[in-house]
């Protein structure tokens, strides 16, 4: 009996049943609804019709599985050694001969490694699900299938067409190539001791030579201890192309990311390979990207990057959500009402401490429906519900405008009057919003962009001192996203902390 005539005999449900069995019990993840979806779309729309009987199409199949490899996926998730099995029947001249279970096995995991390609791995992990993949998922998966389908014939082209495009993809994909290659050649060095007193010029110490040994450089026979001038400028050099204070100074820092080991930067690469995979669907060509782990924003238009800036995000302990939405309006010459976190952890501390607290930040105590009240009637032992609200002017947290999206949490992007931190390495600062250096200026490129007719009197309108809202023309998408690893535009990876540790959780999550 022929295989079409037991796929004519063969109903979708049976078909899904023996994928279970021979592939579903192994890869026990939350995606499997994804899988039984895709799997189920195609075979109605291929009429459950053999599509793996042609060797030429197993060995491009195989080649597109073997390339993941170079987007940190692993092939063996996705029935890898039993392609390559089939394929190599070829050499001994047998028939491919697969039952209608076998060809829907393979067919599944076309799909799902498209699927994961495109769209990410972990997809459906409770891990930096700030981005809902059920709001995208038909429209999603059915992008899926029907690029599978077009590409049959070229299973290998299919993968080249569900991968990111994004730069930010592309340069890390080829610098997780480039480091693979380089892994078995790349010498292990020792570690030098991060937590001893930082390196600087004019000290002896024993981990200088290791840092030389580190920096590629060589050794002199005479003073090999020695931290001379030409050191601290090779040190600052490797500071400036990673990322970090260019202060010539090997601190702990500097000496944590010399230490790190190539695994160790693949990890990292293959983590932000993913992140990338998880927004691939949301970024359109006009965006705001803020990466909380770097402390940057990111403006693009058409595509193309216009703006790149700096940042301070939340601390540690008040972590910036990751989200997804769309700029609504702006908030020029905001008044701030302080959230009830910081009232109650930093403000009411502070007016028990000095009671000129709130004159001198200009703070009006409200009651709940806006009433303005008397500080001095309120008992700050035990004030009750009240609200404090600071004054617009240029000594506001919010500086002169604040970016609004909507999202459950509050946040929002905005000016500050603390423009010194922006020359700090690390900035993790605020209490969960995100301040941006520039604000005025990005407020300024959103309203000429989307063709706001307050584009031409913003100067005016900041110059007035007068809190209004502002409409943008048309909505546009920002993401607040985490990335600790990028290739700079010099082309060196960089590896920035990881504040609120997610890395290994999303790793941990990828390797499942």
């Amino acid at each position: 009996m022929s295989g079409k005539y037991l796929y004519k005999k063969t109903s979708l449900n049976v078909a899904f049943f023996c994928l279970l069995i021979c592939f579903g019990a192994s890869h026990a993840m939350a995606s499997s609804t994804d899988r039984q979806t895709l799997l189920v779309e195609f075979l109605r729309l291929t009429d459950q019709q053999p599509q793996w009987l042609s060797f030429e199409r197993l060995e491009k199949l195989e080649s597109g599985l073997q390339s993941l490899e170079d987007d940190g996926l692993n092939p063996s998730h996705y029935q890898f050694g039993r392609i390559q099995r089939l394929v190599q029947q070829r050499g001994s001249g047998a028939n491919l001969d697969l039952s209608p279970a076998e060809d829907a096995v393979i067919s599944g995991a076309y799909l799902e490694a498209l699927a994961d390609l495109k769209l990410g791995r972990t997809r459906h992990k409770n891990v930096e699900n700030y981005l809902d993949f059920r709001q995208h998922q038909p429209d999603a998966l059915s992008a899926v299938v029907q690029l599978a389908i077009a590409y049959l014939d070229q299973p290998d082209k299919a993968f080249d067409q569900a991968r990111p495009q994004m730069d930010g993809y592309r340069q890390l994909r080829l610098r997780y190539t480039d480091l693979r290659q380089r892994q078995s050649t790349e010498p292990v060095l020792p570690a030098i001791e991060p937590h001893r007193p930082s390196l600087r010029v004019g000290m002896t110490d024993p981990r200088v030579r290791l840092l030389r040994q580190h920096l590629s450089l060589p050794t002199p026979e005479q003073d090999a201890d020695y931290f001379e001038d030409s050191l601290a400028l090779a040190v600052a050099q490797y500071q400036s192309q990673h990322g970090l204070q260019a202060d010539g100074i090997a601190g702990p820092q500097t000496l944590s990311r010399l230490n790190r080991t190539v695994q160790q930067d693949l990890d990292a690469i293959r983590i932000n390979l993913e992140r990338w995979r998880r927004v691939n669907l949301a970024l359109t060509d006009h965006r705001v990207v803020v990466d909380i782990a770097g402390a940057t924003l990111r403006y693009y238009q058409n595509g193309e990057r216009v703006l790149d800036t700096r940042t301070q995000v939340g601390r540690r302990d008040r972590p910036t959500p990751l989200m997804l939405s769309e700029i609504s309006h702006f908030t020029l010459n905001p008044t701030w009402t302080i959230p009830p976190t910081i009232y109650r952890n930093d403000k009411l501390p502070a007016i028990r401490r000095d009671p000129g607290y709130l004159q001198s930040n200009r703070l009006t105590v409200l009651d709940p429906q806006g009433n303005r009240l008397d500080p001095e009637s309120i008992d700050w032992d035990n004030p009750g519900h009240i609200l404090l609200r600071q004054a617009a002017g240029p000594h506001n947290a919010l500086g002169q405008v604040a970016i609004r999206f909507p999202n459950r949490q509050s946040i929002y992007l905005h000016d500050t009057p603390n423009q010194q931190l922006f020359d700090r390495s690390q900035r993790y600062f605020s209490s969960g919003c995100v301040r941006v250096e520039g604000a005025t200026y990005l407020v300024e490129q959103l309203l000429q962009a989307t063709g706001s007719p307050a584009a031409d009197d913003l100067e005016s309108l900041l110059s007035s001192g007068i809190t209004r809202n502002v409409s943008i023309g048309i909505p546009v998408t920002i993401v607040l996203g985490y990335w600790t690893a990028e290739v700079n535009t010099q082309g060196e990876l960089q590896i920035h902390a990881d504040p609120y540790g997610l890395d290994p959780i999303l790793l941990a999550a990828l390797n499942n």
